[in-house]
């Protein structure tokens, strides 16, 4: 009969445990697309929203093409781009490269700044969009062009040049 108890105890001390396990599991996760569906009112009987402005997608008004709306039905600006070509990309030293850059603002600020890093230890803040540079050592050198708008957003842009020894006469 002690036998009998102690596989009793022993197997609801097993469920007890099986049971808070179960409870004190963490719940899976909610993406934020999920959470935002959870929060939207149901409609009312015959198919109308519940209120107005409570109707799932965009938000009614003026936008931009293109522009893009946060899960708050807040319009955010869109980034601007900067893609930037380094010709020619490898050479002997003393190396003369052009750098080409190309610049889209979907919002249509402009750019009002550029900073040049030429992985060299020099640095420009001059705004051509095309911009010349000369290496003088050999090495392997990464470029890179900051450009800033007029409302502070910011695009940037990277390009690798190799710079050989330079071949003797």
């Amino acid at each position: 009969m002690a036998d009998a108890r102690l596989t009793l105890a022993a197997a609801a001390a097993a469920a007890l445990g099986m049971l808070l396990l179960i409870a004190l599991r963490p719940a899976p996760a909610v993406t934020q697309e999920q959470n935002q569906d959870m929060q939207q009112p149901m409609p009312a009987p015959g198919g109308m929203p519940a209120s107005p402005g409570s109707m799932p997608g965009p938000m009614p008004g003026p936008s931009m093409p293109g522009s893009m709306m946060n899960g708050r039905g807040v319009e955010l600006p869109q980034p601007p781009l900067i893609t930037m070509t380094a010709v020619p990309g490898y050479g002997p030293a003393p190396l003369t490269v052009g750098f080409f850059v190309n610049t889209v603002d979907p919002e249509g600020k402009g750019f009002v700044s550029y900073v040049w890093n030429f992985g060299d230890g020099q640095v420009s803040m001059d705004p051509p969009l095309t911009f010349f540079h000369t290496y003088a050592k050999t090495g392997t050198y990464v470029a890179t062009v900051n450009a800033t708008t007029s409302d502070g957003r910011t695009a940037i842009s990277y390009v690798g040049v190799t710079v050989r020894p330079s071949i003797a006469n």
